[in-house]
């Protein structure tokens, strides 16, 4: 029995989320409920607002520590102390505000070293934090295998987004063997961690039936909750279950508002289907070339070799 296939326009959609290099850079996003088109911003590093998030949590929390009268006059001098005294929370916290330059200098090396203290001391968080700080190049030199074992250790100690990372690259075969049953094994536990991300992988994989018995009924369902976790890719996903009726009723003026929501949030297939709607004014969407240019301008801007293809010649189909 053949496998089931996303259906829109391209058929490159119904490749995996990790895009292969001749179509789209691996790119994988948070879905914000705003609409296109978003304004030009300056670009950042991805861990940026994650990490400002995890820091601002953890200083708010610091009240409860039952510092001495006689404490340090800063926060991040009262961190150092704690990690001095073998507080890994305290250690890995500290590193965040090397890393983002939270009342602190920006340092990643230091950042990197105060990460791995608390990651030898077994805070996860803190094993994730080093391999995504060391894999963008930064706070060390750069170590493949150092890299998979952080992730690896970071995914054993219940970092769902870990495991996402680590199912992507079984899913791929990059840096480890293919392996698209070990692939939907780390989904499976990242989604139950609660990563958005690794939710978006398993309903793919049950959808096409990779490492795994293909379950249109689970696959929807998986969708709908990365999605609602804010990732782009089940945004798209959803969207194309609800586009072709797949599993549950057709809703295309749904599925038109998730193809938004997912090209916002960073997506190129959410951007390029969005893009081959206006193309066409298909959908209940009217045909708007000039609309069309500017998804597919964004989905280029992301990495779309396909969408790039199309900037000149929005009305083209696609090619085969």
């Amino acid at each position: 029995m053949s496998k089931p296939e996303l259906e829109p326009e391209d058929p490159s959609e119904a490749a995996p989320r990790d895009l292969d290099a001749s179509a789209a850079k691996p790119v994988t996003r948070r879905a914000p409920p705003s609409r296109l088109p978003a304004k030009e911003s300056v670009a950042r590093p991805p861990w940026v607002p994650f990490a400002l998030g995890l820091l601002v949590g953890a200083l708010a929390g610091l009240s409860t520590w039952a510092l001495a009268p006689a404490a340090p006059k800063s926060l991040n001098q009262a961190l150092a102390a704690r990690c001095d005294k073998g507080d890994k929370l305290a250690c890995r916290q500290l590193g965040l505000s090397h890393q983002v330059g939270l009342e602190a200098e920006r340092d990643a090396k230091l950042a990197a070293e105060l990460f791995e203290r608390a990651c030898n001391a077994d805070d996860a968080p803190a094993c994730l934090h080093l391999a995504k700080l060391l894999e963008a190049g930064q706070g060390g030199k750069l170590d493949a295998a150092r890299v998979l074992g952080l992730y690896e250790r970071a995914c054993q100690g219940s970092e769902g987004e870990a495991c996402a990372t680590l199912g992507k690259r079984h899913e791929k075969g990059r840096g480890v063997p293919k392996d698209p049953a070990k692939a939907v094994e780390l989904f499976q536990r990242g989604c139950d961690l609660g990563s958005a991300e690794a939710c978006g992988g398993l309903a793919l994989a049950k959808f096409i039936g990779m490492g795994t018995e293909a379950n249109v009924e689970q696959a929807v369902a998986l969708f709908q909750k990365a999605c609602d976790g804010g990732d782009a890719e089940g945004c798209h996903g959803f969207g194309r279950m609800l586009l072709g009726g797949r599993g549950m009723p057709k809703d295309e003026a749904r599925a038109v508002q998730l193809f938004e929501r997912a090209c916002d949030g960073g997506s190129v297939m959410g951007c390029r289907a969005l893009g081959l709607l206006y193309t066409d004014g298909s959908s209940g969407v009217t045909a708007d070339l000039a609309r069309a240019r500017q998804l597919f301008e964004r989905g280029c801007a992301l990495g779309d070799q396909l969408s790039c293809e199309r900037v000149e010649r929005p009305a083209a189909r696609p090619r085969e």
